[in-house]
């Protein structure tokens, strides 16, 4: 890119100094200048702005050109190894506590749980599973619904909207939304698959 630039700055510079020095007519050596001023421009765009960028974000060119990785948890305080402690304890909490079937549960009564910061409880829910805290969650109430659905009997059938309430869904679109978008099938076809 640099290269490219250079070569485009001489070329256009070499034709600038050509049109002063070469013409007599008073419109070639307007079209000197005109030619002139997108040359300067183009100078003080590539050479002063990643300055200015530079200084208003305070972060090196690395920070600034970098495509990958996450940022957004690097000065948070949390561990690797903390957050990998954390996210055992956060697995084993759901499993044996199941909290996700508490229809009012919220980041913060998992952060009460866990002893920690809401934050950290996002960061550690993010980073070790890749999902927000309420796909993390109907995760494990979807689980719950599939035992429950693959449990019924004729004599025993509650109807889907009590399976969605019993495992924490607050209605019933997001108990099918939630459903569809793990197992890529509804609840019933769900049950036709299973019987």
């Amino acid at each position: 890119m640099a290269l490219l630039f250079v070569v485009l700055l001489s070329y256009n510079a070499f034709l600038t100094y050509y049109g002063w020095g070469s013409s007599k007519e008073e419109f070639y050596i307007v079209m000197s200048y005109v030619q002139f001023v997108p040359l300067l421009l183009l100078t003080i765009t590539f050479y002063i702005r990643p300055w200015r960028v530079g200084s208003i974000n305070q972060r090196t060119p690395q920070h600034l050109w970098s495509l990958g990785g996450n940022h957004k948890y690097e000065k948070t305080g949390l561990s690797k190894a903390f957050s990998h402690e954390l996210k055992n304890k956060l697995e084993h909490l759901m499993l044996t506590q199941k909290p996700y079937l508490n229809q009012e549960l919220r980041l913060d009564d998992i952060a009460k749980l866990l002893d920690i910061s809401r934050h950290h409880a996002s960061q550690v829910i993010n980073e070790n599973f890749g999902l927000n805290f309420y796909e993390y969650v109907n995760r494990f109430r979807i689980e719950e619904a599939k035992r429950k659905l693959m449990a019924q009997t004729e004599h025993t059938a509650p109807s889907i909207s009590e399976v969605a309430y019993q495992c924490g869904f607050n209605n019933r679109v997001s108990f099918y939304k939630a459903f569809r978008k793990i197992t890529h099938s509804t609840p019933s076809e769900f049950m036709g698959k299973v019987a």
